[in-house]
Formats: C-alpha cells, structure tokens, sequence
C-alpha cells in the first residue's frame, strides 16, 4: 500500500512539469485556419494557414460592432426599416418601425449573433446594406486587412464574402480596445425591454463557452470573443484573453465543432502565455537617446509611446535586454518645435536584429526666428569665415596696392607730358 501511495505522489509532482512543458509547444490544430497574436504588440506566435481568405460566417459581427459604437452613441434610437424583419438565420424578431436602442441592438448583435440586429444597424448608420459594407472594407483596410472582402453586416454565407483569421484578429484587436464592446462581450445574458412594437420582454444569451463561468469549457483569462456558424463556413471563434497584463487574440475558422474549436482556442492561449512574456523596453517619456542638430545643438530624445518586446523564454539569447536605439537621420537645423512633439523616427534593436520602430519625441522646446537662424548660420559657417577673412583682407591689400602703383604712374605720365609741352618751341 506504501508503494502504491508513493507511486501516485511521483505521478502527481511530474504531472505540473509536464503540462507546463507541453505548453510551450505549438498544440496540434485541426480546423483549417488559426491564428494567436499578441495584441499589444502584433506579434504572430502561431500560423496555420492565417492568411488563407474562408467564409468568417458571424465573426463578421465584430466589424460592425466596431463601426457602430465608433460612430453611434448607446442611447441613441433607431427605427427598424422593413429589411432587417425579413433577415435570415438568428433573430431576435425585430418589426418594421419599431424603435429600440443602439445599446440593445448591440446586445442582440454579440450576445444571441442577430442577424436582424445587424441589418438594422448597418442601415441606421449607412442607409443600405451595400453602403455599410463598403464602409466596412474601407475601415478593414485601415487596419491592415488585405484579403477582407465584407459583403453584409451579419456573416450571411455569399461566395465573396470573405476574410482571413489574420485579418479578423487585426479587427478583434481594434474593437477591443472599446470598453462598451468588452462590457457587452463579457455578459452572459441580457434583457431586451418592450418596446413599441413588442410588450414582451426579449432575452438574449452569450454563446462564448470561454467566458461561462460554469461551461465546461470555461477559462479565466478569456476577455471577450465571438462565435459564427453557416453549413459552408463551418465554425468561426475570434476571441481575447489576458493574464498578468498580456493580451492575446486567438481566430480559428472552418472549424468541424465546438468540441473541437474551443479546446483548441484555450490550447493556444495557454501556449501563447507560458512560451512567450510581454517586456516593456522603453515607457512614454523616457530619455532613449540624443541627436545632434549642428555643431552647437544636440537635443534629448524621449520616447513617444511605449515600446513593447515579446521575449521567447526558451531563447537563451535574450536573457539580458539591452535595446539599441538608432535615430533615422533628419534635417531638423530650420525647425520649430515644442517639448514632446514627435519630430523623429527610430529602429530599435536587440542582438543586432530590428525588433520595431519607435517615434521619438522632442525633450526641448526650440523655436526658429530670423534672428536664430541668422545666428545659427554664423555659427554653423564660423569656421569658414575665420579662414575666408584673412584672405579676403591679403586680396585687398593687394587690390589696393596694385590701385596705388597705377594712380602713381599715372600722375608720373601726366607730369612728364606737361614739361614735354612747355619745353617744346
């Protein structure tokens, strides 16, 4: 009985070890796509197929989350057009002239994935379906998504719509960076109240299983994510997580189930924050280095924004950070600026390997006026005049010289001519 009880004490202290090393391997991903990105910095840790464009079915909502909290407020009111009554798939039976709120829409949109609410969201903003969607591909672009192709507000199955886990972890990084979508995303079930079209009460519930304190699939660190399903697509699940101020975004589309996607989804998060650390280089207002205007001016160089580097804990070669900042040269000598005006640009290195770029900031306030240029052109081409002024004055001497020589012999031609005529018969 002693061995059998000592047996399993071993069994216990080599599990942890175990999972803890498992994690800092890559887990096997069976659906078609996925990405994990670190979201502060953008960083790709994982790749599959990231940028192959798939059918992103009611991920799609994200983007028109995005657009409405940026460009409605929450208490503002919409009428519902006759479109979105007729809207296919989820619903949360929406009528033609009822009025309800952006705030309640956005809760049917995330929560229950409304197709209905979608509709009369893109409309309220664009006036059309079509006006909406091109006004989606115009933000997507902004953010850097190149193989996006938005055709409807709601994921709808349409052979050219279109995006890829890459780009919809660009635009999951976006909108979260909006509380109102992070306090909406993180609710499990809201209540529509009546409206003037309906005296019933509306539920709507979240399908995130990460962020369900009692699913099995719950996690702890999970922030917000959003769930799609069409019988083309397949399943589709963008979602957030954070620990100990790191945040990750992971996307996986073309998924066979939720059995299958949301394990794999906590299976990268888990990678993604024992593999990986986020270290801040530099803070907004550190002095990073100096630059040198001309030969009486060199100026404090600060940080502009904070610089963020995700560390490897397996590289042994990044035991010690010491970044390099190398200052892209500018000519700075004619302009004017304040103290903590972006006014250069910079690569910061580690090992000798560019890991980023940094804006840099101006730790001085310098302002131009004739009067300073004037002076710092004396000063800058004081050496040339220590050198030219000499000559200059040896040329006049000689100029004068020569002016002299001639103004005499002149006077000698003159006075000779005179006592050549009065001597003359």
């Amino acid at each position: 009985m002693k061995k059998i009880f000592f047996a399993l004490f071993i069994v216990f202290l080599i599990l942890p070890a175990n999972k803890a090393k498992a994690a800092t391997h890559p887990p096997s991903i069976s659906s078609e796509s996925a990405v994990l990105i670190d979201a502060t910095t953008g960083k790709v840790l994982y790749d599959k197929n990231m940028k192959e464009p798939l059918a992103p079915a009611s991920t799609t909502k994200i983007m028109t989350a995005l657009l409405t909290i940026e460009k409605c407020k929450l208490d503002e009111q919409v009428t519902v057009g006759k479109n979105p009554p007729n809207a296919e798939g989820t619903a949360i039976g929406l009528k033609e002239g009822e009025i309800i709120s952006v705030k309640d829409l956005l809760y049917g949109l995330l929560l229950e994935s409304a197709n209905d609410c979608a509709e009369a969201l893109a409309e309220h903003i664009s006036g059309s379906i079509d006006g909406f969607a091109k006004l989606m591909n115009e933000r997507a672009k902004q953010l850097g998504c190149e193989n996006t192709n938005f055709v409807n507000p709601s994921g709808l199955y349409e052979k050219d719509h279109l995006t890829t886990a890459y780009d919809l972890s660009l635009i999951l990084r976006e909108v979260s960076k909006l509380s109102d979508y992070i306090k909406i995303s993180q609710e499990p079930f809201y209540k529509i109240q009546p409206t003037n079209k309906s005296n019933e009460i509306r539920w709507v519930n979240n399908k995130n299983n990460l962020i369900l304190k009692n699913n099995r699939y719950f996690d702890k660190d999970c922030v917000a994510g959003k769930t799609g399903f069409t019988t083309p697509s397949k399943h589709t699940f963008t979602a957030t997580a954070e620990r100990n101020g790191q945040r990750l975004i992971v996307t996986i589309l073309k998924s066979d189930d939720k059995s299958v996607y949301f394990p794999e989804a906590k299976a990268l998060f888990e990678y993604g924050f024992t593999k990986y650390e986020l270290v801040k280089l530099y803070s907004r207002g550190d002095e990073v280095s100096t630059y040198k205007i001309n030969d009486s001016l060199s100026i404090p160089l600060l940080a502009y924004d904070d610089f963020y580097f995700i560390k490897d804990k397996d590289d042994a070669s990044l035991k010690d950070l010491s970044p390099v900042c190398s200052v892209v040269p500018q000519n700075l000598e004619k302009t004017s600026f304040n103290r903590g005006d972006k006014i250069l640009d910079s690569n910061i290195s580690l090992n000798n390997d560019i890991i980023g770029k940094l804006p840099l900031a101006s730790g001085v306030s310098r302002e131009i006026t004739p009067l300073v240029s004037a002076k710092e052109t004396i000063k800058k081409n004081s050496i040339s005049i220590f050198i030219i002024t000499p000559i200059v004055l040896i040329l006049a001497l000689i100029s004068v010289r020569i002016i002299n020589l001639r103004m005499r012999r002149a006077r000698r031609m003159k006075k000779f001519s005179a006592l050549k005529k009065s001597s003359t018969p």
